[in-house]
């Protein structure tokens, strides 16, 4: 049944059926074709979508878009600025660190480059910028929307394996930080060569200013991540609040929402939503058909006989990541890939926090990479620049982000430190 699920699956993808599409029609093909009722399974694949913890996908999407159009972003550009803009490279630097804030916001990296990338691509070329290295920046650093907390592919990764949730949003603080440090230290090299930024001084006021007027905006990652780690909300209830608190800042405080707006940002949400869960009831039909085929134990005999070395597993796990991402998107690559690879961690003793973070760093890269790099197009549009242009000036960067998941690969500690002392 697996050849046939595969050889389907991929047969649609190359004929532009989206993948969730792509999934449920090919495991209906499969189970067809093996003689089992498919009535039974159906009714598996409904229940394993009825989970509590899936509305936190809803709720994360519903507050990131609330955020994002209620007066957020520019106040965190204007943070961001007052902060970092006065290093070699302003503008870049600015670019980056405002990413690493709104990844706190949104959880998604196409989000990040849409709202940051619309406002401070514009201004780097105005800044005299060259074209290539702003959109590079802007794609590049949006990916760590799906790092930092909090994150919607960790909560698909925690749904089909079971892994804390609350625990892959603490493993990837540090990740995150250390990639947007790389980052930053490209744009200072880069700029440095070129000439880029203009030089000015630390202002302490103008920094105390934009820290007061987005204070409200940089308590939401803080009220998302506490009350979880704190044991006082679950992920779910972490994501209803955020909602609830976006309102309140949109409303009442920066009063840059209306109610003419509310209808288009649900709508959005709820076609993002029903992708994702369509996609998770076609991964649930497609796990049970390999998993009833043996084929993660086939695997598992095929990489053992290479070797039985976890880091080396690990290695060889990511260049898989990274092939995958080059053609599906990154919550997609999480439900296709992870039930098959998730067996042979548990049997070599990986811990599956360590893997998620793996997994999730190494798919996003796929983001910024064509041919369906979903950030890497966006930003090349706003830049108004080819692709090609865009991927050559994003290769620092990628091999940043790769060094960063061979260096947590070497070191779990990096992601493990912070669940381990805090849960």
């Amino acid at each position: 049944m697996s050849a046939v699920l595969f050889a389907v699956f991929f047969g649609l993808l190359i004929f532009n059926m989206p993948v969730g599409f792509a999934l449920f029609i090919s495991s209906m093909i499969a189970l067809w074709y093996g003689g089992i009722p498919i009535v039974a399974v159906l009714q598996r694949a409904v229940n394993a979508a009825d989970s509590f913890i899936l509305l936190a996908i809803p709720f994360f999407m519903v507050a990131g878009n609330l955020m994002s159009t209620g007066g957020i972003s520019n106040r965190l550009i204007s943070f961001a600025n007052s902060i970092v803009g006065f290093i070699t490279g302003g503008l870049a630097h600015v670019n980056v660190v405002t990413s690493m804030l709104f990844a706190g916001i949104t959880g998604s990296a196409v989000a990040d480059t849409v709202a940051v990338g619309s406002v401070i691509i514009p201004a780097m070329n105005k800044d005299g910028y060259r074209n290539d290295l702003t959109a590079a920046v802007t794609c590049c650093s949006s990916v760590i929307g799906v790092i930092i907390p909090p994150s919607i592919p960790f909560v698909i990764y925690g749904v089909v394996t079971g892994a804390s949730i609350g625990k892959l949003f603490l493993a990837g603080m540090i990740p995150g930080i250390l990639i947007g440090i790389y980052q930053m230290v490209v744009c200072y090299y880069a700029s440095k060569k070129h000439g880029y930024g203009t030089t000015k001084k630390f202002d302490l006021k103008v920094f105390w200013e934009s820290l007061k007027e987005s204070l409200l905006a940089l308590l939401t990652p803080v009220m998302i991540l506490g009350g979880i780690v704190l044991g006082i909300v679950t992920p779910s209830e972490a994501a209803l609040l955020a909602i609830v608190y976006a309102l309140i800042v949109g409303f009442l405080c920066y009063k840059e929402l209306s109610l003419k707006q509310l209808p288009a940002l649900l709508l959005d949400a709820a076609k993002s939503t029903a992708i994702v869960m369509f996609m998770i009831c076609g991964a649930y039909l497609y796990g049970w058909i390999i998993t009833n085929d043996k084929l993660p134990e086939r695997v598992l005999g095929i990489i053992t006989g290479v070797s039985t070395n976890p880091t080396i597993v690990l290695l060889m796990f990511v260049l898989i990541f990274l092939i995958a991402g080059m053609f599906i998107d990154l919550g997609a690559g999480i439900i296709l890939l992870v039930p098959v690879l998730f067996p042979i961690v548990q049997t070599l003793g990986i811990d599956p926090i360590v893997f998620g973070t793996i997994t999730v760093i190494s798919l996003a890269i796929g983001l910024v990479t064509p041919p369906v790099g979903a950030c890497l197009f966006i930003a090349s549009e706003i830049s108004e620049i080819p692709i090609v242009e865009t991927t050559k000036a994003s290769l620092p960067f990628i091999l940043g982000m790769l060094g960063i998941v061979i260096l947590i690969i070497f070191f779990p500690q990096i992601v493990l430190y912070l669940p381990q002392k805090l849960m």
